[in-house]
């Protein structure tokens, strides 16, 4: 078979009401050498109605789990390891994109031999599809204007400035990847609930540059995640003291200067934590969103 240019890897666990539209998102797009693997963690939803109108298209693998593996990353190990693309992109199940996602990242990565990332602004929207804002809140207390315009940064300079204080690409529907670079960080860590895509972050930019566009070409939907069952900032302190420990190690920072990132992140917890009772008080939970934190 010939080799596709992009691997487009859905995993997929109970998102039955936004499969469609996802999985659309993807056939549609104006860049279309690619192949698309579905990766089902065992859904006991109606997701597998919804394969049967795409087994039989050319480029599509789909692959069911007997067991539920319990989180994400599993399935992003796998469907890296299936890629036969030069890039990839994981497209999570709950998410869609605009038409010109690839056409826009893919020359990036093709003119650039150096990026190995290269990701885009997201809108975000509510379980009903309906836009409510974008991620820019999520970056501006790190730096308010950045985010609102394109940008190109060596690797380890957008750690050491930026990621490493919290997750400056909060999700990974937004972003494409260079697989050789993959190749040198695997596995994904799969002991983290939430944060294994901030350290897989982290550990593809010790290795390589990145690209930003500031057009909003993916959809972000928030409060239909499978993956937080604590409240915001728990989860986070805990797996987040990981990724800041780690990255601080390979960049060789000292002790007193990840102490303070480190208490800037606490910090930050805590305040995830409170803005999430005043919310459990003030919002009924049918329209609760869950604000983006890993």
């Amino acid at each position: 078979m010939r080799q596709p240019k992009v691997s487009v890897i859905v995993p997929n666990y109970n998102h039955a009401a936004y499969l469609s539209e996802r999985l659309e998102s993807i056939l549609d797009q104006t860049y279309n050498d690619l192949e698309l693997l579905i990766l089902d963690d065992a859904s006991t939803d109606q997701s597998h109605q919804i394969y049967k109108r795409y087994y039989s298209k050319p480029g599509v693998r789909i692959i069911v789990n007997a067991v539920n593996s319990g989180a994400a990353f599993p399935q992003w190990n796998l469907g890296i390891h299936l890629a036969r693309g030069e890039y990839v992109w994981i497209a999570e199940s709950d998410d869609s994109a605009d038409p010109h996602f690839l056409e826009n990242l893919v020359p990036l990565l093709d003119e650039n031999p150096n990026l190995g990332v290269a990701y885009c602004q997201s809108l975000i929207m509510d379980v009903d599809g309906i836009q409510v804002g974008d991620s820019l809140n999520w970056t501006s207390d790190l730096d308010p204007d950045r985010w609102k315009n394109d940008f190109v940064n060596e690797g380890q300079d957008e750690i050491l400035k930026y990621l490493i204080y919290k997750n400056t690409i909060p999700n990974a529907s937004a972003v494409l990847t260079r697989r050789s670079v993959l190749r040198l960080v695997l596995p994904v860590d799969t002991s983290f609930q939430l944060c294994g895509d901030w350290m897989h972050w982290g550990k593809v930019l010790l290795h390589t540059d990145l690209a930003y566009v500031a057009e909003p070409l993916n959809f972000w939907r928030l409060g239909s995640s499978n993956s937080r069952t604590k409240t915001p900032g728990v989860v986070e302190w805990d797996e987040g003291q990981r990724v800041i420990r780690h990255l601080a190690k390979e960049l060789k920072l000292s002790e007193f200067e990840t102490t303070q990132i480190m208490m800037g992140f606490e910090e930050r917890c805590e305040n995830w934590v409170a803005t999430a009772a005043t919310e459990e008080q003030s919002t009924p939970t049918e329209t609760r969103a869950t604000a983006p934190i890993s």
